[in-house]
């Protein structure tokens, strides 16, 4: 089935679920739900695009507005899970990463997928009672040295490293379980500093991301967390919206470019990690 087809019955797919959920929670309010949706949509264009962003930007995005910090990290955890495997899938389909058991880009996922569990296990289990500030401060700076290298090394072959990508997505995935974010900005970037191509890298980390708040929303669950549907509903529509979109637009980017694009990302998001842990 072409691209472009499958992409308008997930649309139509993502809008009926959206209308079913939206009937059964009738307490739902249009104009919130909207925001929301729009919110998520941009976030996470950004994130299935360039392998990062999502829970970065949307966190203080939704604090800004008024939402309970115990409301969003499990809600954003679970929208991630269902538009990481969903970016995951539509980037296989268009070629920008090769996720099929003998594909080039199984092993490197599924090594990223590995190393989440430890990290999200740690974060969610014990993170909780470390110094936030410290941590935010620590992980900033981890984040900022990433894109540096990435734009340094922006045009030389570098040879690919498994066990750095376990110990990135170990560090990464602690990182999202504690804040619902700063995981894209370190895998990704991490990625390409192993030697991956810079549009598998992208896909890979929405793969390896969805396994990692699929593992966190389970112990969240386990624990005996509850979910906010009235901005999960919402939160899923915009997330998921964008999906089909974002996977058109890294298909057809420049690669070079996309790797120094993503460098400059990665720095910028480790700049306003650090000032947000100072302020």
């Amino acid at each position: 089935m072409p691209y472009k087809r499958k992409s308008i019955i997930w649309l139509m797919l993502v809008a009926a679920a959206f209308s079913l959920g939206a009937q059964l929670h009738s307490e739902m309010k249009p104009g919130a739900a909207a925001v929301l949706i729009g919110i998520c949509f941009a976030c996470e264009l950004v994130d299935s695009g360039l392998g990062m962003g999502y829970g970065t930007i949307l966190t203080p995005t939704l604090l800004f507005l008024g939402y309970e910090p115990g409301d969003i990290v499990p809600t954003i955890l679970v929208s991630e899970l269902l538009s990481g495997f969903a970016a995951a899938f539509f980037h296989n389909d268009i070629r920008n990463v090769e996720l099929n058991f003998r594909g080039r880009d199984f092993v490197p996922a599924i090594i990223l997928a590995g190393g989440s569990v430890a990290g999200v296990t740690a974060g969610v289990l014990i993170a909780m009672s470390l110094p936030k500030v410290v941590l935010s401060m620590v992980i900033g700076c981890i984040i900022f040295t990433s894109g540096f290298f990435v734009i340094l090394f922006s045009q030389r072959v570098i040879r690919y490293s498994r066990w750095k990508m376990l110990l990135l997505s170990t560090v990464a995935s602690f990182n999202k379980a504690v804040s619902g974010g700063g995981y894209g900005p370190l895998v990704t970037s991490g990625q390409i500093l192993s030697g991956v191509n810079s549009k598998a890298s992208v896909g890979i980390t929405s793969f390896a991301e969805a396994f990692t708040c699929l593992v966190a929303v389970t112990l969240f669950l386990v624990k005996g967390g509850l979910i906010n549907w009235l901005i999960l509903i919402p939160m899923c529509a915009g997330a998921l919206s964008s999906v089909p979109f974002a996977v058109v637009a890294i298909n057809r980017a420049n690669d070079e470019r996309l790797k120094l694009f993503i460098g400059v990302l990665t720095l910028s998001m480790g700049v306003v990690t650090i000032y947000k842990a100072m302020s």
